[in-house]
């Protein structure tokens, strides 16, 4: 007698959806090829000093920008290896705490200073989880350091960027942008309340998708070009550091496993995942696009919800009193 073997069909079906996933982050995924030179141009990116944000700062260097990296990962093992890496020198590493609006405040009044022109500003900087302590600002750490402070950054240096021929803003969102409803309470004109869990992330990267298209709007008349992108999965530490704070709750382990799965199977590398950025800030195929959420492969969808107006026009005003702007810094 013999017995006929069935397959578990459910995990066939898993893994040849991570096969997939392996095959379109790695091979679909946007490249940049362009040969254009930013010599005389000056970037701004932050979160420079690793991962992504490192490996955006060293293909704007190779093409002759000047780069200013903002960072709280101010070294010189940071500084010998970008100079080792480029043969560059012609960067700046700036200390900045994205968990304090003062310390952003402190940085931009530096750069008004010293620089004359912002030609690109790449919002970068990003966390994966962290402890229950609030900031100095009173506010949710994941929140304030992926979305806040890049909030208040980019319209302190709007007077900067007014002064290029070619502005550009990118805003680093994820592809976790696309469930952020899992952790946000409440939005409204005043405040943005959200649950602290393994999720915050998600919803900061979806705040910060709504930010950048609402930018895009309101910078038309000055001619600045605004964009977000998410890099796909990405073999970087972000999600390593954030298991240290993971709460021992059956969600949050459950949410962690599915993003590490994810990215072990089918992550990028650095390197690979900044092209996107790259492209989206270089080639002459983007350089009048504005107000588009751009993924690391095509087709490109915006999250669900960034087309509630009620809710985006929620999320800005709160945004604006959360990081008390002045009525003067308002766009």
């Amino acid at each position: 007698m013999f017995v006929t073997s069935v397959p578990n069909w459910p995990v066939v079906l898993i893994i040849g959806v991570f096969i997939l996933l392996n095959f379109v982050f790695k091979y679909c995924c946007i490249k940049c090829n362009s040969n254009v030179c930013l010599v005389g141009k000056t970037a701004v990116v932050t979160g420079g000093s690793l991962g992504i944000g490192q490996e955006i700062v060293l293909s704007l260097l190779s093409r002759g920008c000047r780069v200013i990296v903002a960072d709280k990962i101010i070294t010189e093992s940071v500084k010998n290896s970008i100079i080792q890496k480029t043969k560059s020198s012609n960067f700046v590493l700036e200390y900045v705490d994205f968990a304090s609006f003062k310390s952003v405040r402190n940085f931009v009044e530096k750069l008004k200073k010293t620089e004359e022109k912002v030609d690109l500003l790449i919002n970068n900087v990003g966390i994966g989880r962290c402890d229950d302590k609030p900031t100095v600002d009173g506010l949710n750490l994941v929140m304030q350091i992926n979305y806040y402070s890049p909030f208040l950054l980019t319209h302190l240096l709007i007077d900067l960027l007014k002064k290029s021929e070619e502005p550009k803003i990118l805003f680093t969102s994820s592809m976790f942008s696309f469930f952020p409803y899992t952790c946000i309470e409440n939005v409204t004109d005043d405040n943005i309340i959200i649950s602290n869990n393994m999720t915050t992330y998600f919803a900061s990267k979806f705040f910060t998708a709504v930010a950048s298209d609402i930018f895009a709007k309101k910078l038309r008349k000055d001619n600045i070009k605004c964009n977000s992108y998410h890099p796909g999965a990405v073999k970087t530490n972000i999600f390593n550091q954030a298991r240290k704070y993971m709460n021992i709750n059956i969600f949050d382990v459950l949410v962690m496993c599915f993003v590490e799965i994810v990215v072990f199977f089918a992550g990028q590398t650095p390197r690979d995942a900044s092209q996107t950025a790259v492209n989206i800030v270089v080639s002459e195929e983007y350089k009048n696009i504005t107000g588009e959420f751009v993924g690391a492969f095509l087709p490109s969808y915006k999250p669900q919800g960034s087309d509630n107006e009620v809710l985006c026009s929620k999320i800005w005003n709160a945004s604006e009193k959360l990081v008390k702007l002045q009525p003067n810094e308002k766009l």
